[in-house]
């Protein structure tokens, strides 16, 4: 009868170690079940050998891999890894077959003793100490596993007694086969039980997630948030009823990939982010095709991990909000703004352009005169202004100098653009470059929005620079730059900016001075030097002071409500023979102070004029000496180009070229100014 016992138990063992250790090594399971898998084999092929009365030897070597594999599975399945403790059991369990196999003692003292009841006494403490790790770490008692330790105690003890006492104890006659054999079938018997309270346990909780899954889905249907669980390919697992609602019908929502209702310029990221393993959670906004339109979702996601062991039971809840209509009106507001940024430059050009020209046409600024010296300088302002070229306007103050430049302005293609004017000496020079170029916002303290300088609002137009000798010698490299290469940098940015905007300098200054002392910048000069046009002071406009007389009193006449139509021949003569240090500025200003004095029709001045030293060597100067004079001043600059040309007249970067006239004509004035290269 014990034969059929045996025989029973080596099919259960086998059949329930070869399970488990399917388990432990396609599963991929915990190790516990790997090695409670072997001892449950090798407890088989123990009963197998009993019962056949195979080699005894063999037996042995069964029964102790059986005994060293028992502390492997009991530490792991109790999650404690003693790895010394447990290699220690193992050599021990060796050590006793090698010195059993070939029966090595010495006298009475059997050395298989010692290695055996070491290796007991090794085991028990490893159960002891795992059973403690256990009830440390996760506060669970696993009583199977208690029982297994007090029961390998009670046989250790007996196993001890027995080979010291012999029968002296009577309990291992009371059944047929003994303790020896009773333990892999308590072991196996155990873990059965372990695995039952598992899957009740497992079946519990099972029960329990799903409830709270369906009421937490009750839940989510009454919302008007969309929400979707997927996994990690995109495959839908639920939506509610919202998300149904916006996106899908019921036949579709088994088979439908969420990835297709992303749209195809949002996809890449929406992938990257919400499908990269590093990103347990995060927001991204995608656009997804809505019943065959596209709309705009705040999407936030979290990952879910159903188990610690395959990714392929992990998945992903989206919850998302319909922002379209947010963005629709976040885009119509950048559009607004843009346009608005648009017409407020617009706007800035405009009035800008309308406070010049107001100013000429407020105060009836009218360039005036027959003289010859000014029908000189209108012929000069007819040769440039219909060309793209660089004007210098040279003369003292007060002779008009931003009136012809705005004759230029009228007089050439950019006629209709704007003429945007800027006096140098005027800004602060920390203040020059930001007026001039412009800055980006967040540039320096104060700068709180973009600021376009003049260039950009002169871009197509010119640009009238009054003072032009003020100019800092650390802003002239720049402005160096613009007349070159056509482009500007505002502060703050590292865009380049490419403008198309004409150039009309004035000073009254001697700038060829200026460079000799190191104060301004040669080559700039010569860039700006290419068409210089001298206004004559007004003491060498004699002719032109009577018609300036009656254009200012016409005007004052005008703005203060006055009558005054005459003026003698006497107090004429006195202003047209006067030296005018101020030139123009002076004499209108004294025309008002005497048109606001005046009571009646007769022009008289409110205070006599002012007397200066080069007033007697002014009046000896004449009309012919003033022709002789600019002539000159013509003559040295032709002769200067000339020289920087190496005498070169025509042809690329000859002098006819930089004077922006014809050959033909520069050799015509060369011999009327009888400029010959000297040998």
């Amino acid at each position: 009868m014990s034969d059929y016992i045996f025989i029973f138990f080596a099919g259960f063992a086998i059949t329930t170690g070869i399970s488990y250790l399917w388990l432990g090594l396609v599963e991929r399971n915990y190790k516990s079940t790997l090695f409670f898998g072997l001892f449950a084999i090798a407890a088989g092929v123990y009963f197998i050998l009993k019962s056949t009365e195979i080699s005894g030897k063999l037996t042995l070597l069964i029964a102790v891999c059986m005994f060293v594999l028992f502390p492997w599975y009991f530490s792991y399945e109790a999650k404690y890894r003693n790895k010394p403790l447990l290699w220690g059991i193992t050599f021990l369990g060796l050590c006793y077959y090698i010195t059993t196999f070939f029966g090595i003692q010495f006298g009475w003292f059997r050395l298989q003793y010692v290695f055996s009841y070491t290796a007991y006494i090794l085991t028990i403490t490893c159960c002891y100490l795992a059973l403690k790790n256990m009830l440390k770490t996760t506060r669970k008692i696993v009583y199977p596993l208690v029982f297994v330790t007090i029961y390998y105690t009670l046989f250790v003890t007996e196993e001890i007694l027995y080979n010291y006492f012999g029968n002296a104890l009577p309990w291992r006659e009371v059944l047929s086969f003994t303790y020896l054999d009773l333990f892999p079938v308590f072991i196996i018997g155990t873990q059965l039980v372990i695995l039952v309270s598992h899957d009740l346990e497992k079946t519990k909780l099972e029960k329990s997630i799903q409830f709270y899954k369906n009421n937490l889905n009750c839940i989510l249907d009454q919302t008007n948030t969309i929400v979707a669980s997927i996994d990690l390919n995109g495959n839908i697992l639920y939506a509610n009823t919202f998300f149904k609602s916006s996106f899908l019908t019921e036949d579709l929502i088994k088979t439908t990939n969420f990835k297709k209702l992303i749209s195809r310029d949002t996809s890449d990221a929406f992938e990257a982010q919400v499908f990269n393993e590093n990103n347990i959670t995060g927001n991204i906004i995608s656009k997804c095709t809505q019943q065959h339109k596209e709309v705009s979702i705040a999407w936030s996601f979290v990952k879910v991990k159903a188990s610690h062991t395959s990714k392929a039971h992990s998945y992903i809840y989206l919850f998302g909000q319909d922002i379209t209509s947010l963005v629709e009106t976040e885009e119509n507001l950048r559009i607004a703004n843009k346009d608005l940024e648009i017409l407020k430059n617009k706007l800035q050009e405009e009035n800008i352009q309308l406070k010049n020209e107001s100013t000429f046409l407020n105060d009836s600024n009218q360039l005036i005169g027959e003289s010859p010296n000014f029908n000189y300088v209108m012929n000069r302002i007819e040769d440039v202004a219909p060309l793209d070229v660089p004007v210098l306007l040279e003369g003292e103050t007060g002779v008009g100098k931003e009136l012809f430049a705005n004759e230029i302005h009228k007089k050439s293609k950019r006629s209709d653009k704007p003429f945007i004017k800027i006096n140098c000496s005027a800004i602060p020079k920390e203040l020059i470059e930001s007026e001039l170029f412009g800055y980006e916002k967040g540039a320096f303290t104060g700068a709180d929005k973009l600021k376009r300088g003049m260039f950009e609002l002169a871009d197509t137009g010119t640009l009238f620079l009054d003072e032009f000798g003020e100019l800092p010698l650390a802003l002239q490299p720049k402005l160096l730059r613009v007349l070159q290469e056509g482009e500007i940098q505002r502060l703050g940015a590292e865009k380049i900016i490419k403008i198309d905007t004409r150039i009309i300098a004035a000073t009254n200054l001697n700038l060829a001075t200026l460079v000799e002392k190191g104060q301004f910048r040669s080559d700039l000069y010569y860039r700006i030097n290419v068409f210089p046009v001298t206004i004559p002071p007004l003491r060498n406009r004699k002719a032109d002071i009577p018609l300036l007389i009656d254009a200012f009193i016409n005007l004052f006449n005008r703005k203060y409500t006055r009558q005054v139509k005459q003026i003698s021949q006497t107090l004429m003569d006195d202003l047209t023979n006067h030296s005018w240090p101020g030139n123009i500025r002076q004499l209108k200003n004294i025309i008002e102070r005497a048109i606001i004095t005046s009571d009646g029709s007769k022009l008289k001045l409110a205070e006599a004029l002012p007397k200066h030293k080069d007033h007697v060597a002014n009046q000896s100067s004449n009309e012919n000496a003033t022709l002789d004079t600019l002539a000159d001043c013509e003559r040295k600059h032709i002769i200067h180009v000339l020289e920087h040309c190496n005498w070169q007249i025509s042809g690329k970067n000859g002098a006819a070229q930089i004077l922006n006239l014809p050959a033909s004509t520069l050799r015509s004035k060369m011999k009327k100014l009888e400029i010959m290269k000297q040998s």
